[in-house]
């Protein structure tokens, strides 16, 4: 089986042992969820007006509504490979877009502002260490071309009690994921740990977005002729 093929089986059997709940996401209750939520969104924390978020393994859709109590001009649609996801998501949010696809095995043509994605990287499951660090730069990379401003995802950190760590789920380097989106995805990117949760929440900015928020000359000569 793939990666996508054994989290669809490990998400679908938690949705129908806990129906509509926060646990069948993996998460241990809504207000965990909620701190992860508030961590993915500070990658548009500074917007005032109408902007657009894709969620990657969008779920029940619960980030849809973290969106309308805090952000309520944003848009939100999803991707999802669990069919039964879908199919919550298209009910609670009639208006929005919901895709039953893997953005990593066929570019899809849309772009949005903003792409996120919470909990999607913590079950290695059955492959191994290096087809693992593969699917998730690849996650990473395909997340990256869907956005026009920015990305946001969160990890579990191999900075934790190792007699907490659960076996069935997959740690990570912060630096090693802080080093692989400065050098492959773009210079203006930064790690969160600082919230209570033992993770930690990447947040990756595209050089063109950055440059027009810093749009005075005193910045020009750390954009001109610099890469990204």
């Amino acid at each position: 089986m793939s990666i996508r093929d054994d989290q669809r089986k490990y998400y679908s059997d938690l949705f129908r042992r806990h129906g509509r709940d926060p646990q069948a996401l993996g998460h241990r209750d809504r207000e965990t969820q909620w701190e992860r939520y508030a961590r993915l969104g500070r990658v548009f924390d500074h917007e005032h007006t109408s902007f657009h978020v894709h969620e990657i393994g969008c779920g029940f859709g619960d980030m849809g509504q973290f969106l309308a109590e805090r952000h309520a001009a944003a848009q939100y649609s999803g991707s999802e490979v669990c069919d039964e996801f879908v199919e919550v998501c298209r009910q609670r949010f009639p208006q929005g877009e919901f895709f039953l696809r893997d953005i990593t095995a066929e570019p899809p043509p849309e772009r949005y502002d903003y792409v996120t994605q919470s909990g999607t990287l913590n079950g290695r499951f059955g492959a191994t260490e290096d087809d693992w660090r593969r699917f998730v730069f690849s996650m990473l990379d395909s997340m990256y071309a869907l956005c026009r401003r920015g990305i946001a995802s969160n990890f579990l950190t191999t900075y934790s009690d190792p007699a907490l760590q659960n076996p069935e789920l997959q740690y990570h380097d912060p630096a090693e994921i802080l080093d692989y989106a400065h050098k492959k995805l773009s210079r203006h990117c930064e790690i969160d740990a600082a919230g209570p949760l033992y993770e930690f929440t990447l947040r990756v900015y595209r050089p063109e977005y950055v440059r027009a928020r810093y749009a005075g000359t005193t910045f020009d000569r750390y954009f001109e002729g610099r890469g990204n």
